[in-house]
């Protein structure tokens, strides 16, 4: 009876860092291929928006920049955008605060190259032109294609090819109108597959079925492929 009493007690509480546990587990095994994706298209911008700035900076009157410094902007570029989780799950989808986040990593960018190509011996021509030249064409095309591809993935999201499964702690009335509201919008990318709950509701109530109780929660998790 003990031991009932105190699982019963202490297994809620519990209950989402062991889920959590199990889902970054399978998170981490890699990204996912949205963010493959992501990096993938950022990668080729970049690569777009050099060869372009590069191939027109004699008609500007600019001298070319070397490809090292160009390989070095794009990992900067790239390194900033996965600090600021641009390659990260994410509940909402906000293209406007996407589009700022690529032209604020292109800035910090262009700034570090510019500063460490002044404070290193060598060619000093046409530094500034040369940094804003990439800036402005890198900031554009990364825009673009930040702005096309999170066009696709909330268009995926709402047809639930990008849907990740989810389970729901607790079946009572706040876990039935989250199950809710996860089905009636699914752009948030979370689709409700069950509960775990060892008093639930009517089932008949529920809009997903209850898979177990809550000391179920791992198997249910590890059977169902859970995500969140």
């Amino acid at each position: 009876m003990a031991s009932r009493t105190l699982n019963a007690e202490v297994l809620p509480a519990l209950e989402p860092l062991r889920l959590e546990g199990v889902a970054r587990r399978r998170r981490a095994r890699g990204f996912g291929s949205w963010a493959r994706g992501a990096l993938l298209l950022d990668g080729l911008m970049l690569l777009t928006a050099a060869l372009i700035s590069e191939l027109t900076a004699a008609r500007a009157g600019i001298v070319q920049t070397e490809p090292v410094w160009l390989g070095l902007y794009s990992v900067l570029v790239l390194g900033v955008l996965a600090h600021r989780g641009l390659y990260d799950w994410r509940l909402r989808l906000s293209v406007l605060d996407n589009v700022k986040r690529v032209v604020g990593a292109t800035v910090l960018a262009s700034m570090a190259l510019l500063t460490l190509r002044i404070l290193l011996p060598g060619d000093v021509d046409d530094l500034a032109p040369q940094a804003l030249r990439l800036f402005a064409f890198s900031a554009v095309y990364l825009a673009a294609g930040r702005v096309a591809f999170d066009w696709t993935q909330l268009m995926a999201r709402k047809h639930g090819e990008l849907a990740r499964p989810t389970l729901i702690v607790g079946a009572g009335r706040v876990g039935a109108l989250t199950a809710s509201r996860l089905l009636d919008h699914p752009e948030l990318g979370l689709r409700p597959v069950g509960f775990v709950d060892k008093e639930p509701l009517d089932e008949e109530l529920l809009p997903v079925p209850v898979l177990g109780a809550s000391w179920d929660l791992e198997q249910v998790a590890a059977e169902r492929q859970i995500d969140h």
